[in-house]
């Protein structure tokens, strides 16, 4: 599939950077890496300046995507400075670093190993950087760097190895921003300053100043899709009593949600229909953050077809891995909370059991095969809905396995889930398709306050006492 993208482009395609992808195991990709298509670095001209161009992606991309045999190498730094160092070389002065790594705070980590790159960063990530007189479409807030609590400006300003200045810039996904940096260069390359016209452009429609369609991507792609969105959102399978929170941060990748916990009964219920075809009924279900992917509050009132697939758009289909030990199932729970307080796709939404966490305890680490680096030691509690008490005081309990249902990405070890190659039954629906049915038909069209309330269940707690002592969120309180 991505060689398919590259190639239509056609004539003049532009070459596809990164520094630090090995593709020659995958035939495709290695004959546009042979041409040139695909490279570590390129050098364009602008403006009748030269401008080298460095490429790097996460080398978490094998837990968070399907890179099949592209290698992923994780000499994230090193790997770009050779690039910079053959740009430099060749009397290149000003370098740009695009990047696609997690979150901002990794581009912050990354600049001060570099030399040479003090020219501009940019990286794409979900952070909505802007300064406090940028206009924002309506209900938008700025990003807030979690390590002061205020929010990011554009650009970030990170110091390289050298003591040079770098600007990062990202802007928010969902199409709805490009981000724009204007920088002024000495002779020699480096930034002078940073043009106060820098910041985030809203271009999307629900904004006044949105971006002029194209006439022509407006005819052939964009009606002819929003003829068929609007068709989804004609058809309408439930009611919603409540407000259900899908948004990223704070939302389904730092905490429990109403919305999260919808999608995971959804799982577990798809599992236990499954029993019929002789699959064991799951014990719990997880769904990971980074699937739910609508990052909107929907309104309480009328829930449509179309909300399902916004939510739940992956071709992910409904796994059960049955018999996880007990002592891996904790493993699996304590990759849910590493990144807390970052927002990470890992953080899991959970059916079927409610679990505590101390996030200034030790932080488990695994690596792209699921094996267990550090163990980890933020999970204090595990209980499940019927009162079995799995990990007390951050201890196991002795007893039997169980069974969980979840998605095939991450039965599969995405977002580095540690199930270790476990077996797992794929049941036959997508994530949407459970979704839909759950509401359709088990809860008969009505989102109810009751049974998903705003701020969820209490399902996923900070305080290691607080399921254990409640009857009325563990029913096996005081056992």
């Amino acid at each position: 599939m991505l060689a398919d993208f590259i190639e239509s482009f056609g004539r003049g395609t532009p070459p596809f950077v990164s520094a630090n992808l090995d593709v020659s195991d995958e035939p495709r990709l290695a004959e546009l890496a042979d041409d040139g298509t695909i490279v570590a670095s390129t050098i364009v001209r602008e403006g009748g300046e030269w401008i080298g161009v460095v490429g790097a992606t996460t080398p978490l991309l094998p837990a968070i995507s399907s890179p099949r045999n592209v290698k992923v190498l994780d000499d994230v730094a090193g790997l770009v400075q050779d690039q910079v160092d053959e740009l430099t070389g060749l009397g290149v002065t000003r370098i740009i670093l695009i990047s696609h790594l997690q979150n901002v705070n990794e581009d912050r980590a990354l600049v001060p190993m570099l030399s040479g790159v003090g020219r501009g960063h940019r990286r794409r990530g979900d952070e909505l950087l802007a300064n406090e007189d940028d206009l924002l479409v309506p209900g938008d807030a700025r990003a807030v760097d979690p390590t002061t609590g205020q929010p990011f400006s554009y650009p970030i300003a990170a110091t390289d190895a050298e003591g040079v200045t770098v600007p990062i810039v990202t802007t928010a996904g969902d199409y709805t921003y490009v981000g724009r940096l204007v920088v002024n260069f000495d002779e020699n390359g480096n930034v002078l300053d940073v043009d106060d016209s820098s910041g985030p452009v809203r271009v999307s429609g629900v904004a006044p100043d949105a971006v002029e369609a194209d006439k022509r991507i407006q005819n052939r792609v964009v009606d002819p899709v929003n003829t068929f969105i609007a068709e989804l959102a004609q058809t309408v399978i439930a009611q919603s009593a409540v407000a259900l929170e899908g948004r990223r941060d704070p939302g389904v990748r730092t905490e429990e949600t109403n919305l999260g916990n919808l999608i995971a009964d959804a799982l577990l219920d798809a599992g236990d229909n499954a029993v019929a075809f002789g699959v064991v009924p799951p014990d719990v279900a997880i769904q990971n953050g980074g699937g739910i992917r609508n990052n909107t509050l929907i309104p309480a009132g009328p829930f449509t077809e179309l909300d399902t697939f916004s939510i739940a758009p992956f071709p992910n289909f409904v796994s059960v891995v049955p018999d996880v030990p007990r002592a891996q199932f904790k493993e699996i729970v304590e990759n849910l909370v590493p990144r807390i307080p970052l927002a990470d796709g890992r953080f899991g939404q959970i059916g079927g059991f409610s679990f505590t966490y101390d996030a200034t305890r030790t932080a488990q680490v695994v690596d792209n095969a699921g094996a267990v680096l550090t163990p980890g030691d933020r999970v204090r509690s595990v209980v499940l809905d019927d009162g079995t008490v799995v990990v007390q005081d951050g201890a196991v309990m002795a007893g039997p396995g169980g069974a969980i249902a979840t998605n095939d990405f991450s039965a599969r070890g995405g977002d580095q889930y540690p199930f270790r190659g476990l077996p797992f039954t794929t049941v036959g629906p997508s994530y949407q398709q459970a979704l839909s049915d759950y509401i359709v038909d088990d809860l008969a069209g009505l989102i109810s306050a009751a049974d998903y309330p705003e701020g969820g269940e209490r399902r996923v707690g900070t305080d290691p006492g607080e399921f254990r002592d409640d009857p009325e969120v563990c029913p096996g309180a005081g056992a």
